[in-house]
């Protein structure tokens, strides 16, 4: 099951990917190179897509190559239940803003909500029928999406799958690279 969603998962991002890239190609740019606020939209680009990239890093650290056969509640898990959704959608607002493109900016991030809030009641599904009351008691304390700081617990040291991180590390390549490619685009 879990890897039909995460095909699911790719397979929407990517067609929601390639529409942004197309109306990117084919809308003017609201703000050019060059205007202040052009230059306001890319520094806040850049803080977002930096803190997308760093985020799902630590993320995919707490699921150490667990992932489906333990309940991960520790680290960003223990302040939201989807901390890797959450931070791709912080990216997600990033590059849209990176575009300068107001249609793209008001139009994509709902769009990737919208794909997320349908793959996360899948997924969660999934950890219901998996964990049975561990996750009804992690659902009951754990906001869903938007973090609740105040959550936050850590062990002190913390098993992994160094190939996981290496994964998560590939990824977060490709967020760091997304202002470079728009440019390319543009």
């Amino acid at each position: 099951m879990s890897r039909s969603l995460n095909l699911k998962r790719i397979q929407l991002s990517g067609a929601l990917a390639v529409g942004a890239v197309l109306g990117m190609m084919l809308l003017p740019t609201t703000w050019p190179e060059g205007t202040v606020m052009h230059g306001v939209l890319r520094a806040l680009a850049s803080v977002l897509i930096g803190i997308a990239a760093l985020g799902r890093l630590y993320s995919t650290a707490f699921l150490g190559g667990f992932k489906n056969h333990q309940l991960i509640t520790q680290g960003p898990f223990s302040v939201m239940r989807n901390p890797l959704y959450f931070f791709s959608f912080v990216g997600v607002c990033g590059i849209a803003l990176a575009t300068a493109q107001i249609v793209i900016m008001v139009v994509v991030p709902p769009l990737f909500l919208l794909l997320m809030h349908r793959l996360i009641q899948r997924e969660e599904g999934f950890l219901r029928n998996t964990f049975g009351e561990s996750y009804e008691a992690y659902c009951a304390t754990t906001p869903r999406f938007l973090p609740r700081l105040s959550l936050y617990q850590a062990p002190h040291t913390l098993p992994m799958c160094p190939q996981y991180l290496l994964n998560a590390l590939k990824d977060a390549i490709w967020w760091f690279a997304a202002i470079p490619l728009l440019d390319m685009l543009s």
